[in-house]
């Protein structure tokens, strides 16, 4: 990307952290990050992310927030300049917690995306803007979901981030018309491919943790059926390839797909395998592997965490619950679109089990991100 100007939201988030790393060793590039005020100024919190990276691209920071309006929170100096200037967009903003209240979440992701576009409608200069999602706006759905379909089909959804994602998608798919935009569904990312880094710990690493400590006795699923899981950088790069390349307008799945996806026996058998092979002592304590078991079942042993009051047991299945719903309701997530795009690049995500075991070693080693690693 050459004399671009991107504005970037979500900076401070896991994937778009690695978006901005990426994006600050381009030279000739303009990245103007929006970030909000919280415990630290902006400047520092963007400067975190960087850390020692040799920075090439013209790195602005501009407080603000995607919930402030149109205006973004922004200065009229400030907004006049980004609207004149601007031709990319990534909008990687927003909350991926899935217990917020519905009407925090639709704060965090709905209101949010809606004002980037109201932004991205008086940017002179746009060539795109990307919009991130999740694959599991597919909600309760099972089987195979297309690039091409939207939303949970009537089945509803698992928790209130994969109900509010949707409702995003449908301001998206309605700005479409005007705009050229695409919608970037991102699937479960885990870490670094290369160093198994981990730049924001979810579901999959609490689970990891529980079954370390012996608090995952059982799991709801099928142990033929895939989880889907990629890696960091695939999505980085494939995200930013996206952003040039992509027809406007469009949907893509940046997912393992039904080609590199691993099934649920075969992720919970590397689990295991790989808590043994890097804490030798942790297999004396003879920790037995979670049980893969239907639903009802499952629901039936969550129904007695919560009788008995066991404190850890119940706090531990709280944690990973709706993650673990998920996995309930198995689904393939077609990749056509996205890898038609990508395959110039040679951008493609590995198979599940290639990094799996480095990001397990990470959390070990990191103590899930509690100590430098």
């Amino acid at each position: 990307m050459r004399d671009q100007s991107i504005f970037l939201t979500g900076a401070t988030g896991a994937v778009g952290g690695d978006l901005l790393r990426k994006l600050a060793t381009r030279k000739g590039l303009s990245i103007n990050v929006l970030v909000r005020r919280a415990d630290r100024d902006p400047r520092e919190r963007v400067k975190a992310i960087t850390g020692n990276l040799e920075v090439a691209a013209r790195l602005n920071v501009f407080e603000g927030d995607i919930r402030a309006g149109a205006s973004l929170g922004l200065d009229n100096a400030a907004l006049a300049t980004l609207e004149r200037e601007t031709t990319h967009i990534i909008h990687a903003a927003g909350s991926t917690s899935f217990t917020l209240p519905l009407a925090e979440a639709r704060e965090a992701n709905v209101r949010g995306a809606c004002n980037v576009l109201d932004f991205a409608r008086s940017c002179a200069s746009l060539e795109c803007g990307a919009f991130l999602s999740t694959v599991y706006v597919s909600g309760r759905r099972r089987g195979v979901f297309a690039e091409s379909e939207y939303g949970d089909a009537g089945y509803g959804f698992v928790n209130t981030y994969e109900q509010s994602k949707s409702e995003m998608e449908e301001l998206v798919r309605v700005a479409m018309r005007e705009l050229p935009l695409i919608l970037v569904r991102l699937s479960t990312v885990i870490g670094d491919s290369v160093t198994g880094r981990v730049s924001g710990f979810n579901t999959i690493h609490h689970a990891i943790r529980l079954v370390y400590n012996g608090l995952a006795p059982m799991i709801p699923g099928d142990p033929a059926e895939p989880v889907d899981i990629v890696s960091s950088d695939f999505v980085a790069a494939a995200t930013l390839h996206l952003l040039e390349h992509a027809p406007r307008p469009g949907v893509f799945h940046l997912a393992a797909g039904r080609e590199s996806s691993n099934s649920l026996g075969e992720l919970i058998g590397e689990t295991v395998h790989a808590l043994s092979r890097f804490r030798p002592q942790w297999r004396k304590r003879a920790v037995e592997k979670p049980l893969i078991v239907d639903l009802d079942t499952y629901e039936l042993f969550v129904r007695s965490v919560e009788e008995t009051g066991n404190p850890v047991l119940r706090g531990a299945t709280r944690s990973i619950r709706t993650f673990a719903y998920q996995l309930a309701h198995p689904k393939v997530f077609e990749t056509n679109s996205a890898a038609a795009t990508l395959a110039g690049a040679g951008i493609s995500p590995l198979p599940s089990l290639d990094f799996y075991t480095r990001v397990v070693k990470y959390c070990l080693e990191s103590n899930w991100g509690m100590r430098p690693c």
